[in-house]
């Protein structure tokens, strides 16, 4: 399978992963971010919101820094140096992703938070927009058409509570939850764009070598600047972390593992198509929350996941 966007490699050493490395990686990535968000709904109540947030940052740097170990020590890898272009570009990713967090949150808080969810599922979208604009990296007409129709999916599922999905989410695009939903989406969509651009920064022939580097520069920043913030407003967020310290590092852990492989990814393929992909965690999750906290899928669901899977097959298609 062609890459849409031929990727610069330094160094005269080329990529010996098949082109559907991506493909594997973008799956393994969902599926560890279904387990950690299955992870962190069984934290809340137990630790603040912000508190679960921050495990999936403290616990997945010692992953990363030893899969970038074992990378040097048992393969032989060279880790590139971190550059300027590289630092700025992971400050980048690192705090907008923090952003869409925050803005998700205050979606959450509003009165229709449904619609708020619903609205950032279009990071998607806007990545593909923001990728076009910024790296000039377009995708085809088939790939566009299958990321509207995954994102149109994704969206009606999260709007819940209503039996009207589409028409809930017109009435609701004024409310401030949307303005948040929107938002958020929009700064998760940086945040891919800003880790594609971090990795390709670092690249030097070695993409999983350069997308662990900037992995390791985006969690350092995120552990630092959410610590100093739990510091001065909830101190008691580190004893909560401490005392649910097997289910914060099992979120943490998976969290990191999957943050390896989104980040592999994203150097081997467009922003828009691995986000596209990346929404097969959506069947994840309810394959969880099925075997887990035995909560059945609704018949909207099983119909959203049937048209995301279609947009997906468009967007692979078309690749």
């Amino acid at each position: 399978m062609a890459l849409p966007q031929d990727r610069p490699v330094r160094g005269g050493r080329q990529l010996s992963v098949p082109d559907w490395t991506w493909i594997a990686l973008t799956v393994a990535a969902a599926s560890f971010q279904a387990a950690r968000t299955s992870a962190q709904k069984w934290l809340s109540g137990r630790i603040s919101t912000d508190a679960a947030t921050y495990v999936r940052y403290l616990f997945a740097l010692p992953i990363a820094l030893a899969y970038a170990l074992i990378l040097t020590f048992a393969f032989g890898a060279v880790l590139p140096v971190p550059t300027l272009g590289g630092l700025a570009w992971a400050a980048t990713g690192a705090m907008s992703q923090i952003g869409g967090t925050w803005f998700l949150l205050k979606a959450l808080e509003s009165r229709n938070f449904a619609v708020g969810v619903a609205y950032s599922k279009t990071d998607v979208v806007q990545a593909a927009i923001f990728e076009a604009v910024v790296m000039g990296a377009a995708v085809t007409w088939g790939a566009a058409a299958g990321i509207v129709i995954a994102t149109l999916a994704v969206m009606l599922i999260a709007a819940k509570g209503s039996e009207k999905p589409l028409r809930a989410l017109i009435d609701g695009l004024g409310e401030p939850s949307a303005v948040y939903g929107l938002l958020s989406g929009a700064s998760l969509a940086v945040s891919g764009v800003a880790v594609r651009g971090a990795v390709l920064a670092l690249d030097d022939g070695d993409i999983a070598a350069a997308s662990v580097v900037g992995l390791l520069m985006v969690l350092t920043i995120q552990v630092v600047v959410m610590g100093l913030y739990l510091m001065v407003r909830e101190r008691t967020a580190f004893l909560s972390i401490g005392r649910a310290w097997k289910a914060s590092a099992f979120a943490g852990i998976v969290g990191g593992l999957g943050s390896l492989c989104w980040f592999w990814a994203l150097g081997l393929q467009q922003v828009a198509y691995v986000r596209t992909l990346g929404l097969v965690e959506i069947l994840a999750t309810v394959m969880l929350s099925r075997f887990l906290f035995k909560e059945s899928p609704q018949r909207r669901e099983l119909i959203g996941i049937a048209i995301l899977l279609v947009g997906i097959a468009l967007v692979l298609n078309a690749g």
